[in-house]
């Protein structure tokens, strides 16, 4: 086959089980950094995403940088966690406040426990349950991440606003 149809074929869809908190770091810094029009993020409170460290604070901001248009949008259970410990994703937010918006989760549905990182239509990381690293990430397959994100945009819908950011001096 020619290198130009190999180009102009679809790319196969990956899929690869994570078993460590490193690798789920490590395959939600892939999905950010595949992203190009929006990221959508379901977690109980980002702890396990470590959002504060240099390199997913980096991928956060490039992304948000190369395109006016393209989006954030999180839904937390609990805000508290990101309020209190990541202040750094906090000025992330706040310079970006156009592109990034935060909700969080009505209490009848805190109880769910697992968590996802999707970018555009194609690419995520699903852990299976916030307490523990297993986890898959899931690279070019729209069929298998499209559920995913009917399921975030549901939760978006049921989720309202909980940041409050001091804009004082600006």
């Amino acid at each position: 086959m020619a290198l130009a149809d190999k180009k102009d074929r679809p790319l196969e869809p990956t899929y690869k089980q994570i078993n460590s908190e490193a690798e789920y770091r490590e395959a939600c810094d892939t999905i950010l950094g595949r992203a190009q029009h929006d990221v959508l993020i379901f977690d109980r409170d980002l702890a396990a995403l470590q959002p504060g460290q240099k390199i997913r604070l980096e991928l956060l901001a490039g992304f948000l940088q190369a395109d006016a248009l393209r989006r954030i949008r999180i839904v937390l259970h609990d805000p508290v966690h990101l309020e209190r410990n990541a202040p750094r994703l906090i000025q992330v937010i706040a310079r970006f406040s156009h592109a990034i918006e935060v909700r969080q989760s009505p209490d009848n549905l805190r109880h769910l426990a697992d968590t996802h990182l999707l970018a555009d239509d194609s690419h995520g990381v699903r852990r299976f349950h916030v307490d523990q690293p297993r986890s898959a990430i899931i690279l070019d397959d729209p069929a298998y991440i499209h559920p995913w994100r009917q399921r975030f945009e549901e939760l978006w819908q049921l989720s309202h606003p909980c940041l409050r950011l001091n804009t004082t001096g600006l």
